[in-house]
């Protein structure tokens, strides 16, 4: 298993898809066993990036022997580690659906999923008759009381969570592996897709 590797190619193909333009995005792997981890260097446009562009971190986001700057956002990749041992990806995309929808569902601070077959894409799901909720967070600068934010959240209310979205910014999800966290990335876009052609058809 080369993470490194397999973290660049889920990099690519985000990209491919148009789920990370001009230089948004950022990503993040952790060895098994390890503290500290990989994030990617900022400002980096992602059909360009390679094994070169990850740097090491500490727990609390401080690169480790590296005048480079990792991704702003690096809290965040932090607090999931934080919060989920087993995960070792951490991936976050800018798609124009989860931008639009997380606006349209901000008020209400959550969007609720249920009864589609392909939730079973999450780890641990096994069948269609289940309901997740997804919180929304407002979009704000201030990374550092967002990361405090989202594990104070998940200690009160879900310690199954399994994405979140920024309002009218991007989605964070993650897994066990990479692959894993590939799979929820397409699993949560997919369904965005879905709630919003619901929204269009009821109106």
């Amino acid at each position: 298993m080369n993470q490194r590797a397999d973290t660049v190619k889920a990099i690519h193909f985000l990209h491919q898809k148009g789920w990370a333009p001009a230089t948004s995005s950022n990503y993040s792997f952790r060895e098994p066993g390890q503290g500290n981890f990989y994030v990617s260097q900022s400002g980096m446009d992602k059909g360009d990036f390679g094994e070169a562009h990850f740097l090491q971190v500490d727990a609390e986001g401080n690169p480790v022997n590296d005048s480079r700057k990792p991704s702003a956002e690096t809290l965040l990749h932090c607090a999931v580690y934080q919060l989920f041992p087993e995960v070792h990806c951490v991936l976050h995309t800018h798609t124009v659906l989860n931008t639009v929808v997380s606006q349209l569902f901000q008020e209400q601070g959550y969007l609720e999923l249920r009864d589609y077959e392909i939730l079973k894409g999450f780890s641990g799901i096994k069948t269609h008759d289940v309901s997740i909720k997804i919180p929304i967070f407002a979009n704000t600068q201030d990374i550092a009381s967002l990361s405090i934010e989202l594990v104070d959240f998940v200690h009160k209310n879900d310690s199954e969570l399994r994405a979140f979205l920024i309002a009218g910014h991007g989605m964070y999800t993650w897994g066990a592996t990479v692959a894993d966290a590939k799979r929820h990335v397409e699993v949560v876009e997919f369904l965005l897709e879905c709630e919003y052609l619901k929204l269009k058809l009821k109106a």
